[in-house]
């Protein structure tokens, strides 16, 4: 009588050190020696392959030339040696395994192997214990309810830790191809999730987040939604395993790359675009925020990385007491937005170009730097929209504007246009002949906002280039100087209210200046592949170190009860972290 066999029939010689238990083998099938063939399905790093099988006495053997099929492996016979030499890849990765027909030894890269049964013949087909098999050619495999054979490298199961969103959760992992797949069981778990196995077909459910695939198939629908898982999943022992970042997403979450190279995973999508030129507001960051469709700046709980409020505008500045913030578009005209209810409201309707607006303590007024060619300084005021001129200069392109903590001064920065000098070619056409930039350094003013009659007087007059300009709480004037050509370090300098100037910081790489809105000076500095943040004494030149990370930060902020937020490269451009238990968490992507 013909017996039935499934592939769960598997003799123990084939199973020996394997890291799962073999199944128990029925007594009168063990003790026949009829050779039975049947075709079985097998799983390659999890893709379906059917191969042709044979149970010759106790041993169950699998055909070579199916298995070389499915491992992209070459088969070939020697006549004279009657030798089957299998081999997979080319050069020094090249990998061969030398059969007979009979015989218990066999040639696996060049060295003699004894192997646990003898390759037999049935028909035509040479079949041969599949674990020597994979494992001559770089491979592994298991046995569950199927053969799974990881075609690189063996299989590893084990238990790692999960961040999700800052808290670590274990979960079972099984190395297969040489990458590590995670039990979806385990992943919906730590996503408040929940999960069905029903056969093949497995979903998962969040809320209204829906997702549905099969082991050993390539696709996932996740709300309507197909697409290409990146493994095919596998089920060994009732766990399904399967790429994280598949199911990370199919459950709308994302992962990212933390700084010590982990990674972290979010329940749900973080803010994407490049985000920039941080602020606090209160305990939440105001950030600007671009992407190829529009710019807006948003209001942005760090702790939940979700966006609290949304304001269609770019350069937005908001008041001291965090409550208003005001701004100007291409139009000139003057915006304010209550933050507490979202409403908005025309301070102007001048239509003169303003930018760097900078508020008042008391928040009753705003200045600003005003005109097509950034020439004039102006003030609002908040509540009539009145505007009035502050008496400066009749210098062009003014920027950085900036208010001292009392209120008395205001700073600003011209930088004088190069001269482009020009020759006629003769054709009515020109050509530039030279660019003189004598004269072009960047140079403070300030204005005495006590005095009867304002006017603007020159801080410096140096030949350096001047970035960063900040008040200090007792009206002194911190920036970086740098050198045009040159290779110094830059010097983080400080000119105080009677114009002596002094060198707060000449031997670090300083790349970023601020002056916090508690008073305090701050500097980023690059120091052997790391990013560090300092807060500078400009009493006794004193450093104290607050951060430091391998991220490559370009600026950042720091709030009134010192919590650092922080901008560095992303996927695009900039992204937010938050400094946080000593590392800088991800808030953006």
């Amino acid at each position: 009588m013909r017996r039935e066999f499934t592939s769960l029939v598997i003799a123990s010689a084939v199973l020996a050190g394997s890291a799962f238990s073999p199944v128990a083998i029925n007594e009168a099938q063990a003790a026949s020696a009829v050779q039975q063939t049947m075709k079985e399905s097998v799983y390659v790093n999890g893709k379906q392959k059917v191969v042709h099988a044979a149970v010759v006495g106790k041993a169950k053997l699998h055909s070579v030339s199916d298995l070389a099929k499915a491992l992209s492996a070459k088969v070939m016979y020697d006549k004279k040696s009657q030798y089957y030499v299998v081999s997979k890849g080319s050069g020094k990765d090249m990998k061969t395994i030398k059969v007979k027909s009979g015989s218990s030894q066999a040639i696996v890269n060049g060295k003699k192997v004894k192997l646990e049964n003898p390759p037999a013949m049935a028909g035509k087909t040479l079949f041969m214990a599949a674990k020597n098999f994979v494992q001559a050619l770089g491979g592994d495999l298991l046995i569950d309810a199927n053969l799974l054979i990881s075609e690189k490298g063996m299989f590893k199961t084990s238990t790692s830790k999960m961040n999700v969103e800052g808290k670590l959760h274990s979960a079972k992992t099984l190395r297969v191809n040489g990458k590590y797949l995670y039990s979806v069981q385990d992943i919906a778990k730590a996503y408040s999730a929940k999960v069905t196995v029903k056969g093949t077909a497995v979903t998962l459910q969040k809320g209204s987040q829906t997702a549905t695939f099969k082991i050993h198939q390539n696709s996932i629908t996740a709300n309507g939604e197909t697409v290409n898982l990146s493994v095919y999943p596998v089920s060994v022992k009732g766990v399904i395993y399967a790429d994280l970042m598949d199911m990370v997403k199919a459950l709308g979450g994302q992962m990212e790359k933390a700084e010590n190279g982990s990674y972290m995973l979010f329940t749900s999508k973080l803010v994407s675009g490049d985000t920039y030129n941080p602020a606090w507001v209160g305990s939440q960051v105001m950030v600007t925020n671009e992407d190829e469709n529009a710019s807006r700046t948003y209001i942005m709980d760090v702790n939940t990385r979700k966006v609290m409020s949304t304001i269609n505008a770019t350069d937005v500045v908001v008041s001291p007491d965090g409550m208003y913030a005001i701004h100007s578009d291409e139009t000139g005209i003057i915006t304010l937005i209550d933050l507490t209810t979202g409403t908005s409201r025309y301070v102007s309707l001048d239509d003169d170009i303003k930018v760097d607006f900078v508020w008042a303590q008391d928040g009753k007024k705003a200045y600003f730097i005003k005109g097509e060619k950034n020439d004039k300084v102006f003030s609002v005021d908040i509540a009539t929209g009145a505007l009035k001129e502050i008496p400066s200069d009749t210098k062009i392109y003014k920027t950085d504007l900036r208010l001292s903590a009392d209120g008395s001064k205001l700073l600003y920065v011209v930088s004088k246009e190069a001269e482009t000098k020009t020759t006629d070619t003769g054709d009515g056409g020109t050509d530039v002949t030279d660019i003189l930039t004598e004269g072009t350094e960047p140079q403070f003013y300030t204005i005495d906002l006590t005095a009867k009659t304002p006017a603007a007087a020159a801080v410096t007059t140096t030949k350096d280039n001047k970035v960063y300009p900040s008040f200090l709480k007792d009206g002194s004037i911190v920036y970086l100087s740098a050198m045009p050509d040159s290779e110094d370090l830059p010097v983080l300098t400080m000119v105080r209210a009677d114009n002596t100037v002094s060198q707060l910081v000449k031997d670090k790489d300083i790349l970023f200046v601020t002056v916090t809105q508690e008073g305090k000076l701050m500097i980023l500095t690059s120091e052997n592949n790391m990013s560090v943040i300092y807060e500078v004494n400009p009493s006794d030149m004193k450093l104290t170190k607050i951060a430091s990370t391998p991220l490559e930060i370009t600026s950042f902020a720091v709030s009134k009860d010192g919590q650092v937020v922080a901008t560095a490269p992303g996927l695009y451009g900039e992204r937010l972290v938050v400094w946080k238990d000593g590392s800088f968490k991800i808030v953006t992507k």
